[in-house]
């Protein structure tokens, strides 16, 4: 899974308040922003406006710079660095201003006299601005606790993460965001206080411990800045002024996460459901996809059958061997005296005995490296860049409890350095469950999907894209349905983490068919929830009895649907849509096909919305 920073709540400031303040606050902000909306006004460019667009990103969540690799401006070449987002309303309601404006002036354009790639970019432009607007308004931007305890923990890791500058340098800028947090925090509460904001339970749950985690004994503040602080070359006047604007702001987070769970003690839950209206909106925006929400769940629906009976078949055909011990011993029934059901579950209950703990997650996840990009070199499945430039580490605190893996690639506009995979062991740890499902079979493909031939060298390619647009607005069905895709491509090639077993690759095929049906259960029970009053423990019974998921999975599956919304949708509809393209390409190209050349032009070509690939790919 790609991490993303994106504000969601159903509470929303609305359209027309937000329009009314944004003319309230114009007076104000008015040299800065009339010399933006000039130079707005002035480019009839595609790649100009979309510079325009990054210029207002960045200017509203320097945070959002650092990750992208832009730390400062030509004048304070760490401007972003040290700045935090102004989260009040004020802002908001010039930044829907300001969106407003950029949308109006790129529906002015004449596409018709574009290029294609200009049409494309102008498409997917005008879907982001749409989105972010949509996300001020209808899905409530200002009133997602979480949203706040991410910005604040980014704002901190996200200096630390990579050296991309010198250690005296970052520890400045983190100073300098420490100085900044208590005034953050206060805007946050304003937000949060009138009695209408109503976060939802999960949102209620996490927040708070989000929050102190950036402030607990072994968290950023007290353990990993001192750490740093030790290490670096800084004076004692600077030194000490860090720590204070630090203890200031370790004080402001705990005394905020204090206040939001008293406040919010006694107000009603929220309704995660954004219900049918609303999430196709979100859908048609995030997605840019050839197939609606009820259309992509009746195909969803449809391979979850078909992925069940070729998952039954292969574990009927292993079972009497794999088991042959437990059998003989009368242990284990034979395959012919069981269900399809206990069939699947007796060979996955065997093959999580193979499986890493919390302490060796992340050494044997490295351990995969060589045997996977060895086997993509033999295969010529495509060119690698060096798996040097990935690194595994432990998830930090306030990314914590949403997804067991997910990673970070390398900056877009700094691609030369690391990208950071993370294992959420704090949250594998709380079940014996979760580990079950991640035995070493399963733990080779979650390698494949976020590392090697995955997200890390698809994002890899993608900044590689000269076009700023594609590079910038990754399409998350394609990204997330790319990792799905080629995950078993590799084993439908013949990889297995047991070469010398005879039954190894029918042992793969079994951990890769269990995935691709997690893929297929995630549309199902996001579009589901999200769009009916489909009860919670279906949708967990569901998984587990379908998917054959384990019970700390399904539940922490649950608890990811009701954060989020559409994400879930990305990896079937994605891969979905490669194998609709993959089918084309081979017969058009018939002997001439490889996999080296099919793979590198799909993923280097930005990772744009599926009507574009496709042209791309098929010359249409």
């Amino acid at each position: 899974m790609i991490a993303h920073f994106r504000l969601h709540s159903v509470v929303a400031l609305g359209a027309l308040a937000l329009a009314a303040l944004a003319v309230e606050a114009a007076a104000a902000d008015a040299p800065q922003s009339d010399a933006w909306r000039s130079q707005v006004e002035a480019t009839s460019d595609v790649e100009g406006l979309a510079k325009l667009y990054l210029q207002l990103m960045v200017e509203a969540n320097p945070v959002q710079g650092t990750q992208l690799g832009i730390h400062g401006t030509a004048d304070d070449a760490t401007h972003y660095d040290e700045a935090l987002p102004d989260v009040s309303a004020r802002s908001a309601a010039i930044y829907y201003d300001q969106l407003v404006f950029l949308r109006d002036r790129l529906v002015r354009l004449d596409t018709a006299t574009m290029s294609r790639p200009d049409q494309v970019d102008h498409h997917v432009l005008v879907n982001q601005v749409q989105l972010d607007l949509l996300q001020l308004t209808e899905l409530g931007q200002l009133t997602d606790p979480l949203a706040y305890a991410s910005v604040v923990g980014d704002a901190y890791s996200t200096l630390i993460l990579r050296d991309y500058a010198p250690l005296e340098q970052r520890l400045l800028s983190f100073g300098s965001r420490c100085a900044r947090t208590p005034k953050l925090l206060a805007d946050a509460r304003s937000n949060l206080t009138p009695p209408y904001v109503r976060p939802t339970a999960v949102q209620k749950q996490l927040a708070p411990g989000r929050l102190r985690a950036t402030t607990a004994e072994d968290g950023l503040l007290r353990k990993t800045l001192p750490e740093l602080l030790a290490k670096s070359k800084l004076t004692s006047a600077q030194t000490d002024d860090i720590r204070s604007a630090c203890a200031g702001a370790s004080t402001a987070i705990d005394e905020f996460a204090t206040w939001f769970e008293q406040a919010m003690a006694t107000r009603p839950d929220g309704e995660w459901r954004l219900g049918p209206e609303l999430y196709a909106k979100k859908y048609a925006l995030v997605m840019d996809y050839p197939l609606g929400p009820q259309e992509l769940l009746a195909e969803a629906e449809q391979a979850l059958d078909t992925q069940y009976a070729a998952l039954v078949a292969v574990a009927r055909k292993v079972h009497d061997r794999y088991l042959r011990d437990a059998i003989k011993r009368g242990e284990e029934p034979p395959e012919s005296a069981l269900d399809d059901g206990q069939v699947v579950r007796a060979v996955l209950a065997r093959l999580s005995e193979d499986r890493s703990t919390v302490d060796t997650l992340i050494p044997d996840s490295y351990a995969l490296a060589d045997s996977i990009v060895a086997f993509v070199k033999k295969h010529k499945l495509m060119d690698l860049p060096p798996t040097s430039k990935l690194r595994i580490e432990n998830v930090p605190p306030h990314l914590s409890g949403y997804a067991v893996a997910q990673i970070q690639t390398a900056p877009v506009f700094e691609p030369q350095l690391e990208s950071v995979w993370f294992w959420d062991l704090p949250l594998l740890s709380q079940s014996e469950s979760y580990l079950k499902e991640y035995n070493r079979a399963v733990l080779a493909e979650v390698y494949i999907h976020e590392g090697v031939p995955g997200h890390f060298v698809q994002l890899d390619y993608s900044n590689r894209f000269p076009r700023l647009v594609p590079r910038l607005f990754t399409n998350g069905p394609m990204v997330e349905g790319w990792a799905a895709y080629i995950q078993t491509q590799l084993v439908d090639e013949g990889f297995t983490v047991y070469p010398r077993d005879p039954l190894g690759h029918d042992l793969q095929k079994i951990a890769d068919l269990k995935l691709q049906l997690r893929s297929i259960l995630n549309a199902i029970i996001d579009i589901k929830l999200q769009t009916t009053n489909w009860p919670e423990e279906d949708a967990v019974r569901l998984m587990i009895e379908r998917g054959f998921q384990e019970e700390g999975e399904a539940r922490g599956k649950l608890t990811r649907a009701k954060l989020s919304s559409v994400q879930l949708a990305t990896y079937f509809a994605g891969h979905h849509a490669i194998l609709g393209i993959l089918d084309e390409y081979r017969r058009a190209k018939g002997d001439a096909f490889t996999w080296k050349d099919f793979n590198e032009r799909l993923v280097g070509a930005g990772s744009p919305p599926f009507f574009a690939l496709r042209e791309l790919m098929l010359g249409q």
